[in-house]
């Protein structure tokens, strides 16, 4: 039978060094980043998670040398409990490792436990494919090499310093409604969109790395875009097709705009992330040629805290 055993945080520990290393590696896999730039980020994100994770041994409690089989770093993020790495000896202990990853969330009150998985990534992926994980959100990448069809006669207008005040009033509320609808309370949905907002755009719309744009064709606004644009790869943080202009084409439009604003910036690569309570935006992303880098997961424990 499966236990965990916790270890003290230790920077000089193995484990510490192969979750960087393998940090790493995904970094450089789906971001696109040179490894010494990943090694840099990734090393800040160790350093900032440590004091509020945990790192557990995976033993097999049935043996009188309780010999580890793995190993797992666990950290408590508002009401979720995340698996921020997972090493075990065989998938096949997924099985029986899950139940002591919930018992884990609900020592902490989480209401659910969450946990990432990319293409080749076997024991993630045997936790995930059990009963009651959803898919929370994925996220996908296009190479701009490809044919990128030409949007006319939508136009992407950079948003002047009014038009982005009216835009980032909704944006906070707009996306604690996404958050919520991921399975978060209102309460904290609210709180890591305020976070995050403060965190992505702290100086507003002359926030480094970011552009923002009014999708229009013509005179007339039919949507926005927001764009990250200071690494290897560009990423769209939110796209929006104004409600009376849905169903015609925009969303495409805008989307093929953005790929081409990239691509002629120098970006090889235009990356994105959808929720799972999305599937008519996922379908769009598929269409355009998007392929998945990684899926995040959460199992909901409605009876935790």
């Amino acid at each position: 039978m499966l236990a965990l055993r916790e270890i003290p945080a230790d920077p000089h520990s193995a484990h510490e060094a192969d979750a960087l290393a393998r940090a790493i590696e995904r970094r450089v896999a789906t971001r696109f980043v040179d490894p010494d730039q990943a090694r840099v980020q990734m090393a800040g994100a160790l350093e900032r998670l440590r004091p509020v994770s945990s790192w557990f041994d995976i033993v097999d409690d049935a043996r009188d040398d309780a010999r580890a089989l793995g190993w797992t770093w666990l950290g408590a993020e508002a009401e979720e409990l995340v698996v921020y790495d997972v090493v075990l000896d065989s998938p096949d202990l997924a099985v029986e490792l899950l139940p002591l990853l919930v018992g884990q969330a609900r020592a902490h009150g989480a209401r659910m436990l969450g946990i990432g998985a990319g293409p080749g990534e076997q024991v993630r992926s045997a936790l995930v494919s059990q009963p009651g994980f959803t898919v929370r959100a994925t996220n996908m990448v296009l190479a701009l090499d490809a044919v990128l069809t030409d949007p006319a006669p939508l136009a992407l207008h950079t948003m002047t310093a009014a038009e982005f005040d009216v835009w980032v009033q909704g944006e906070v509320e707009a996306y604690a409604e996404e958050l919520a609808a991921t399975g978060m309370s209102a309460e904290a949905a609210l709180e890591r969109s305020r976070t995050q907002m403060a965190e992505l755009i702290p100086s507003g719309l002359d926030s480094p790395g970011m552009e923002f744009f009014l999708a229009r064709v013509g005179d007339d606004v039919v949507g926005d875009l927001w764009l990250n644009t200071d690494q290897t790869m560009a990423f769209v943080y939110n796209i929006e097709v104004d409600e009376g202009r849905r169903r015609r084409g925009h969303g495409a439009a805008i989307m093929n705009a953005a790929a081409r604003h990239c691509r002629d910036a120098g970006h090889p690569y235009l990356g994105l992330n959808v929720f799972g309570h999305n599937p008519h935006a996922r379908a769009l992303y598929d269409k355009l040629g998007y392929r998945v880098t990684h899926d995040y997961y959460a199992l909901d424990l409605p009876d935790a805290g």
